[in-house]
């Protein structure tokens, strides 16, 4: 009897839990779920493009040096290009300093002494200076040479020599310095001392001819045959130039002798001439 019971408090007791957990689940299917609600808004948007950012890469070294026990930290910062320009120019050609030239020309008598004179040769030693790459130097020449007589007019008449010796500030204004020839025009002026001699009796007598002068005072100013000494003054141009290992040059020369200028010789004129040469020059 208590065996029975038991075995009905135990179904009976199966029976309530089964439908108080189907009665539990239908009320949970039945009861909507609520979702949390974030307090902070999380904002969203589009992404963009960002330039691309340029940067310019420094490289710093850090040496430590010590030195008689002293430590010194040196830093050294490096910029690094990655791309490099490389001008490169021709070179320039040297200008002289110390320079002494040779050459030869002629001596060319102007205006009235050319009724009894005529072209003849002459030659001229030179030496100059320029400090540095100054454009402004100074020289000093000699020249010796012969106004020759005219065969015809006095055939037999003596050839007067020319000597001078005086000194010129010269400008020069090189052209192109990257070329090989490396020229260089100058001017120049100046004065000195001239002496001419072997004057003929003969060519005096020529120079009087109508619209002629007066070669015994236009030369002397004392008897013929003596030596003539004045002073005078010149400007010119003049060129130099290379030509392999070799420095060139040619220039001329607008030179007044100052024979008008004596006292107590009537009717005087200065000598004009206009000597040219051309040689070497050597530099230094």
């Amino acid at each position: 009897m208590k065996t029975r019971n038991s075995a009905l408090y135990a179904l009976g007791l199966a029976a309530a839990m089964t439908i108080g957990g189907v009665a539990e689940l239908d009320a949970q299917r039945r009861t909507p779920t609520r979702r949390a609600t974030p307090q902070r808004r999380i904002p969203v948007r589009k992404d963009v493009p960002v330039p691309a950012k340029t940067d310019t890469v420094f490289v710093t070294r850090v040496d430590t040096i010590t030195v008689r026990g002293r430590t010194d930290t040196v830093m050294t910062t490096m910029m690094r290009y990655d791309t490099v320009t490389r001008m490169v120019y021709p070179p320039l050609a040297p200008l002289p300093g110390l320079f002494f030239g040779l050459g030869a020309g002629s001596d060319i008598p102007m205006n009235n002494i050319r009724a009894a004179l005529k072209d003849s040769y002459a030659f001229q030693g030179q030496v100059g200076y320029f400090p540095g790459m100054s454009p402004i130097g100074i020289r000093a020449d000699a020249t010796y040479g012969q106004l020759k007589a005219r065969e015809t007019d006095c055939p037999t008449c003596r050839s007067p020599k020319l000597f001078t010796v005086g000194g010129d500030v010269i400008l020069r204004m090189p052209i192109d310095r990257t070329s090989k020839l490396n020229p260089v025009l100058y001017i120049f002026g100046g004065g000195g001392y001239a002496k001419i001699n072997n004057i003929d009796a003969r060519q005096v007598a020529v120079v009087n001819s109508p619209g002629g002068a007066n070669l015994g005072e236009f030369l002397s100013g004392r008897p013929v045959n003596s030596d003539q000494s004045d002073l005078y003054y010149d400007v010119g141009p003049g060129v130099d130039f290379s030509l392999g290992r070799l420095r060139l040059y040619a220039e001329g020369r607008y030179m007044t002798i100052l024979s008008g200028t004596r006292t107590g010789v009537r009717d005087q004129n200065n000598i004009h001439l206009f000597p040219v040469f051309g040689g070497l020059k050597f530099n230094f």
